[in-house]
């Protein structure tokens, strides 16, 4: 069994409750899950280590109702972050309840427990190249009219999923951002899924698959460096690729890092002035799984007049959006209901717009702010930077 893996950290568990609640200047909830779900302990980060340790010491068995339970996470790592087990040595968590979860989640698909909604998933990827099923044909449609190369470049732009078909926008910004700074670049043709979604729902040999599938479309592209309009696909080359296919040859930047660079190095300038006051909300994938806090806050800070003003909880205590680990496709409620605890917080700093660097955060964090009627407006940072990159 996958889970096996994790059997040293499961022991180590000692049911403190930290991944559950924290407790700061007020009691501050950690689990969006656990928080919006049933409320029973399986659904909390140390619920599920107790399963897993169930499931070892062979007091529990795998079924399709326990695989039904697994879904209750969006693997934000928040409960990692609170953990009060540390390396002496490192001060770095030793217990990750999101990994054990996708353990066990990867044991499920194994032996053919994989929930019906994850089986969807797997079948688009396997069908369409992305997981929502949209049309292949249509992944660059995006791209029409803006003159981008295809063919083999130093830095490649690989875009992803959900910027190609929900968020083409974000393409766009990103690739134009890039041809204004006079970066040569070009996106690859035969660009597929990266394979998250499918290693996340425990699909461990198809998201092996789609790394194998883009590591030698990299390689064919003549690639050096990698540039990433979607944090998912930046965190899933950066994390997942190392143990599924090896680490790979090139340099990975997501697209914040390399207008940062661009910004000091003077081939970015940032012009107009955005007299509004916004707030930053942490992408999971980029901020608690990757540690990249800073290099969003630095571009923000960078265009003139734009105030930011940070919310309570933030950085690596920042509440999920609630769209990760597939819950957005399996309980698109539940996914709006986390993310209105967002709006809430974003509402008390009295900023007037949410500006974060995540396809998949802006989706739903929109959503909520049109089911809570905020009159927050939201932005991804490209669209800043572009606005702020016309001159006056």
């Amino acid at each position: 069994m996958r889970v096996d893996e994790y059997m040293y950290n499961v022991m180590r568990c000692t049911r403190c409750g930290m991944c559950r609640t924290k407790y700061n200047y007020y009691i501050e909830r950690v689990c969006p899950t656990g928080e919006f779900s049933s409320g029973f302990e399986y659904n909390f980060p140390r619920g599920k280590v107790s399963i897993a340790r169930g499931i070892l010491e062979g007091d529990l068995q795998y079924s399709k109702e326990l695989a039904e339970v697994l879904i209750m996470c969006v693997g934000c790592w928040s409960c990692m972050e609170q953990c009060g087990a540390k390396d002496t040595r490192t001060g770095l968590p030793l217990i990750n309840p999101g990994e054990i979860t996708e353990a066990m989640r990867a044991d499920c698909v194994d032996l053919g427990l994989a929930p019906k909604a994850y089986q969807y998933l797997a079948r688009n990827i396997e069908n369409h190249n992305n997981p929502s099923g949209e049309d292949h044909k249509d992944r660059f449609k995006w791209a029409d009219g803006l003159d981008i190369p295809t063919g083999k470049s130093d830095t490649i732009l690989f875009v992803g999923c959900t910027p190609a078909y929900q968020r083409p926008e974000i393409a766009k910004n990103s690739a134009n951002i890039l041809k204004a700074a006079g970066v040569d670049f070009s996106i690859l043709e035969n660009e597929v899924c990266c394979g998250f979604p499918a290693n996340s729902a425990g699909f461990i040999n198809l998201a092996k698959e789609y790394a194998e599938k883009n590591g030698k479309a990299l390689k064919d592209a003549g690639a050096k460096r990698v540039v990433f309009a979607c944090s998912g696909c930046y965190r899933s080359m950066m994390i997942d690729y190392p143990k599924l296919v090896g680490k790979l040859p090139f340099k990975l930047i997501h697209i914040t890092e390399l207008i940062n660079e661009l910004i000091k190095e003077g081939k970015i300038k940032l012009k107009q002035g955005i007299n509004q006051k916004v707030t930053y909300h942490d992408p999971c994938h980029l901020g608690r799984h990757l540690g990249l806090y800073s290099v969003p806050r630095e571009i923000i800070k960078a265009i003139p007049k734009l105030k930011l003003i940070e919310m309570f909880p933030t950085e690596k205590n920042s509440w999920c959006c609630g769209s990760g680990g597939a819950l957005k496709l399996v309980h698109p409620g539940m996914a709006v209901e986390i993310a209105g605890v967002k709006i809430k917080q974003a509402e008390k700093t009295g900023a007037k717009a949410i500006v974060s660097a995540c396809p998949s955060c802006k989706t739903n964090i929109t959503d909520a702010i049109n089911k809570n009627g905020s009159k927050l407006k939201f932005y991804d940072i490209t669209e800043l930077v572009i606005k702020s990159m016309e001159a006056a």
